[in-house]
C-alpha cells in the first residue's frame, strides 16, 4: 500500500516511523512548510509535496492525517471523496463528522486515534480489573499535567495550535484521555460536572486547567484533572475497588496493586519500551496503533474505536464548556 501522510510536524514524522516499523515503506508526505518537507526527505527518504490538490485517488491507498486539529476536516473529506481508508489524530473538530458516519458500510476504514488503549500499563490494568484483582471497580481519580512550554521545548509554545482557544491543550486532551478511560472502566460517561478555565500567567488564549467529575453508565464515579501549568509532569491514576486499589504513576514506571485482605501491595514493573530522541513517551503504543489500523484495512479485525464514540466524548466536553461559559 501507498500512504499519504498529511502534516509533517511531530506527529506526522512519528507516523512515518510507525509505518516503517510495520514494514510499510511506501509513503508520500504533504506539508506546506518547506523546512518540514526537507527534514522528512532527508531523515526518512520519502517523497514530499506542497500542494495536495495534485494528489488524485490513484496516487495513494490510505491517508494518515496529522495536521493541527482544526485542519482535519478537509483531509477527512478528501479521503472519503477518494474512497480511501484514513487514520486521524485525536481532535475536537466536528466539522466533517456528519460525513464520516454516513455510509459506514462502504468498506472505508475510518480510524480515529486511540493511542493509550495500546499502552502496556493501561492494558495491564484492564486485565487486572477484568480478573477481579480489586473486586468490583467503584471509583477512580486521574491527573494529567505538564507545563505547556515544556511540551515542545524546541519551539515557542505561543505559536503552536495547543495555545489557541479553539484547539487548546486541555480541551484537546480531555476526549483523548476519555477514550482510554472509558475503555478501562468498561462504560461510557452518563453524567458530568466540571469546569475549564485559564488561571495561570501563560501568554495564550487557551484554557490551562480542566476538572471534571464523572458518572459512568456502570455507576463508576471518577474525577479527572487535566492541566498545562504543572511544573512537574503527572500522569497518575488511582482505581478504587471493593477489595483493593490499583495505582499507576507514569513516571514511576510501575503498577501497584493493594490487596485489602492481605494488606499487601504488589508492584508490577512496566517495560520502558522504545523512545525517540527528545521524547519521554514510548513509541511502542503508536506503532501498535498503526498496526491495528493496517490490520483493519486488511480485514484481520475491525478498528476498535469509532467516530460514534468520539462524538459522544465530545458531547461530554461540550457540557463542561457550556457550564464554564455560564459562570
Amino acid at each position: 500500500m501507498r500512504f499519504l501522510v498529511v502534516g509533517l510536524g511531530s506527529m506526522g514524522k512519528r507516523r512515518i516511523r510507525n509505518l516503517f516499523a510495520n514494514d510499510e515503506k511506501d509513503a508520500i508526505g504533504f506539508d506546506v512548510s518547506d523546512e518540514r518537507r526537507k527534514e522528512v526527505e532527508e531523515k526518512y527518504g520519502i517523497e514530499t509535496i506542497s500542494d495536495i490538490s495534485l494528489v488524485s485517488e490513484k496516487d495513494y491507498d490510505a491517508m494518515i492525517i496529522s495536521t493541527p486539529p482544526n485542519l482535519h476536516a478537509p483531509y477527512i473529506r478528501k479521503a472519503l471523496q477518494d474512497k480511501k481508508h484514513f487514520f486521524v489524530e485525536t481532535t475536537t473538530s466536528e466539522d466533517a463528522y456528519d460525513d464520516v458516519i454516513k455510509s459506514v458500510n462502504d468498506g472505508i476504514v475510518r480510524a480515529p486515534s486511540c493511542t493509550f488503549r495500546h499502552f502496556a500499563p493501561i492494558k495491564l490494568m484492564k486485565k487486572l480489573i477484568e480478573e477481579g484483582k480489586i473486586g468490583k471497580l467503584l471509583a477512580y481519580q486521574y491527573h494529567l499535567g505538564q507545563y505547556l512550554p515544556d511540551w515542545h521545548p524546541w519551539e515557542d509554545y505561543r505559536q503552536v495550535f495547543f495555545s489557541r482557544k479553539e484547539t487548546g491543550a486541555c480541551r484537546e486532551l480531555f476526549p483523548f484521555e476519555l477514550c482510554w478511560l472509558n475503555w478501562l472502566i468498561g462504560a461510557e460517561v452518563e453524567k458530568v460536572k466540571g469546569y475549564i478555565s485559564h488561571i495561570s500567567d501563560l501568554d495564550m488564549d487557551a484554557d490551562d486547567v480542566l476538572s471534571a467529575s464523572l458518572i459512568h453508565e456502570n455507576d463508576v464515579r471518577g474525577n479527572i484533572l487535566i492541566d498545562v501549568i504543572s511544573r512537574k509532569p503527572f500522569r497518575a491514576l488511582t482505581l478504587l475497588g471493593s477489595e483493593g486499589v490499583i495505582e499507576w504513576d507514569w513516571l514511576g514506571n510501575e503498577v501497584r496493586i493493594y490487596n485489602a485482605n492481605t494488606k499487601q501491595t504488589e508492584m508490577i514493573p512496566n517495560e520502558k519500551g522504545k523512545t525517540e530522541e527528545g521524547y519521554i513517551i514510548v513509541e511502542d503504543m503508536y506503532i501498535e496503533e498503526i498496526k491495528i489500523f493496517l490490520d483493519a484495512i486488511k480485514g484481520v479485525a475491525p478498528y476498535p474505536y469509532t467516530f460514534v464514540e468520539v462524538i459522544k466524548n465530545l458531547a461530554i466536553l461540550n457540557v463542561i464548556e457550556e457550564r464554564a461559559n455560564k459562570t
